[in-house]
């Protein structure tokens, strides 16, 4: 958040201490280069808007900016809100584990530990 700030500060007075001055670009193809290239097209880059259109643009992007920053601010609410709403699930949901165990009826009889064959009753003729 502070660094998106920092920078916009920072780039924003190195554009000012430099002047700013329009340069020399040239088309070389499909790309951009200030060095001339062979067979390359000068185009000029110069800003042709006015000081208020200028301004009206300044204005603009700080507001789209507080605007993005409030979308943010709610995103990050809703996704607290929806985290601790899932948490409670999930304990609510072991809760309920817990008590199903403890109404679950218990065994009267212990089981054996091994199993003994034993031969059954003698045959009639």
């Amino acid at each position: 958040m502070h660094t998106a700030k920092f920078a916009l500060v920072f780039i924003a007075a190195c554009a000012i201490s430099t002047g700013a001055m329009a340069q020399k670009i040239y088309k070389c193809g499909a790309s951009y280069s200030q060095i001339p290239c062979p067979d390359g097209v000068a185009l000029e880059a110069s800003d042709a808007r006015t000081n208020a259109q200028k301004s009206d643009a300044d204005k603009s992007t700080k507001n789209q900016a507080k605007q993005g920053q409030a979308l943010e601010k709610e995103r990050l609410t809703d996704e607290a809100r929806a985290r601790a709403a899932d948490q409670a699930q999930v304990k609510a949901q072991e809760k309920g584990k817990l008590a199903d165990t403890k109404l679950a009826p218990k065994k009267k009889s212990k089981e054996p530990d091994l199993f003994t064959a034993k031969p059954g009753p003698a045959p009639k003729n």
